[in-house]
């Protein structure tokens, strides 16, 4: 799988907190080679230990954290 470029990690933290949702859909889509249009299509397409809650669909701010602390320490999902 690819991995996110030291780019579009500071991308990512640059437009974290006026666009949550918008900065982690854009990150990854990245990541899965897909345009995701929408925050549904993203969370379909990710593997099933991020969704499997319901926290991230829901948007929950905590999942939403957690994840981009995955993305950005890892640069991967």
């Amino acid at each position: 799988m690819k991995t996110l470029t030291k780019k579009e990690v500071e991308t990512l933290l640059d437009t974290y907190d006026t666009d949550p949702a918008g900065s982690l859909r854009t990150a990854v889509s990245s990541l899965l080679g897909v345009d995701c249009q929408t925050w549904a299509s993203m969370t379909v397409l990710m593997p099933t230990h991020y969704t499997a809650s319901g926290a991230l669909e829901r948007q929950e701010m905590t999942a939403m954290d957690d994840l981009v602390k995955q993305l950005v320490e890892h640069r991967a999902l």
